[in-house]
């Protein structure tokens, strides 16, 4: 990957949607050497996908909580198993495997407590596998932004 690749990608975090025109006029290429190098780019499997960037908060999804959760049976199987469960829960917009007191770590998006106290009570605590739920309320979001520092 050279540096054209890499202001490529850098242009491509911040504005996903513009034309190889556009991108090759941001960067100093033409819209097919844009081309060429991005289609490159995503056969390689750098570049993996396009979305769009959504306003939790103008979509009613005013609450964000961070959930630890740790499981009470541990097993390659048991492990599969929550990791389906999570993947089911469209709150749950980021989840991860991690080190110490517990085992997973959930940031959830809500539209409100009552939406969080559901979440927890009637789909978490009663699934089989989880042992305990500790959950914080996000007071202040300073940083969401999603991009790679590429390099």
């Amino acid at each position: 990957m050279d540096t054209a690749d890499r202001n490529l990608l850098r242009a491509i975090q911040s504005s996903a949607e513009l034309s190889n025109a556009a991108l090759g006029e941001a960067i100093g290429l033409s819209a097919s050497q844009v081309s060429r190098r991005r289609q490159r780019l995503e056969e390689q499997g750098v570049i993996t996908g396009y979305r769009a960037v959504l306003n939790p908060a103008a979509l009613g999804f005013t609450l964000d909580a961070i959930i630890r959760i740790k499981l009470n049976s541990h097993s390659e199987q048991s492990a599969g198993q929550f990791r389906l469960f999570i993947e089911g829960l469209s709150e749950v917009q980021f989840a991860c495997a991690i080190t110490g007191d517990a085992d997973y770590l959930l940031h959830a998006r809500l539209v409100d407590l009552a939406a969080l106290s559901a979440l927890i009570n009637k789909r978490l605590l009663p699934h089989k596998l989880v042992g305990e739920v500790r959950s914080e309320v996000v007071l202040d979001l300073i940083k969401d932004d999603g991009e790679l520092a590429v390099r």
